[in-house]
C-alpha cells in the first residue's frame, strides 16, 4: 500500500487557540449562553453580544462590539472588525466574616462579593461565524485569565507588605515618627 504523501496541513488559528487554552486552563467552559456538550471552539454570544466563561472559580465576562473600521493604520481599509473585551472576576465568599471599622447603622450583605481584574482587549474578525472570530474571543478570555493570575500574585505581595507595615507600626517605640520608623524598617 503506498504511503500518503499529501502535505500535512497546519492547525487553524482556532485549533491552535483551543489546544493552548486546554493546556493552560483545563476545564475552561462557556457558561452563558450555555449549550450542553458544546465544544469550547463553538463560541456563542447572547443577542447583546456577550458571553461568560468559567474556570477554577474565575468567571470571565466577554463583550463584543459592533462592526467597525478599527484598522487605524490604513484609513482607506474597508475591512470591518469587532472589539472584544474580557475581564475576569473571582467570587470571594468569606466577606461575611470581616468586621468593619467605625460606626454604621447596620451591616448589609454583599450578595455578589467579587474581585475584579484588569480587562483584556483584542480585535476580531467581524463575521461571528468565522473561526478567526472564535479564536480571537477565546484568546481574549485567556489573556483576561492571565491578567487575573498576574494580579493575584501582585495582590499577595501587596498584602504581605501591608501586613509588615501593620506589624511594624505595633512595634514602633514611643516618640519615633511613623514615617522615619517605616523608612528604617523598609531599608
Amino acid at each position: 500500500m503506498p504511503e500518503d504523501t499529501a502535505p500535512s496541513s497546519s492547525p487553524s488559528p482556532l485549533d491552535q487557540t483551543v489546544a493552548a487554552l486546554a493546556a493552560a486552563y483545563p476545564g475552561l467552559r462557556q457558561t452563558e449562553p450555555s449549550k450542553f456538550g458544546a465544544p469550547l471552539a463553538d463560541v456563542r454570544l447572547t443577542p447583546q453580544r456577550t458571553a461568560r466563561f468559567a474556570w477554577a472559580g474565575y468567571e470571565v465576562q466577554v463583550a463584543v462590539g459592533h462592526e467597525d473600521h478599527l484598522d487605524r493604520d490604513d484609513p482607506d481599509s474597508t475591512t470591518l472588525y469587532r472589539e472584544v473585551r474580557a475581564h475576569a472576576t473571582l467570587l470571594v465568599p468569606q466577606t461575611v466574616q470581616v468586621d468593619g471599622i467605625g460606626h454604621v447603622e447596620w451591616e448589609m450583605t454583599n450578595s455578589r462579593s467579587e474581585m475584579g481584574f484588569p480587562a483584556a482587549f483584542a480585535v476580531a474578525a467581524a463575521d461571528q461565524h468565522d473561526p478567526r472570530f472564535a479564536a480571537a474571543v477565546l484568546s481574549t478570555v485567556a489573556k483576561a485569565l492571565a491578567y487575573a493570575r498576574l494580579a493575584s500574585k501582585h495582590a499577595v505581595v501587596q498584602a504581605e507588605k501591608a501586613a509588615d507595615e501593620v506589624r511594624w507600626e505595633s512595634e514602633r517605640p514611643a516618640g519615633v515618627s511613623p514615617r522615619k520608623w517605616l523608612r528604617d524598617k523598609r531599608a
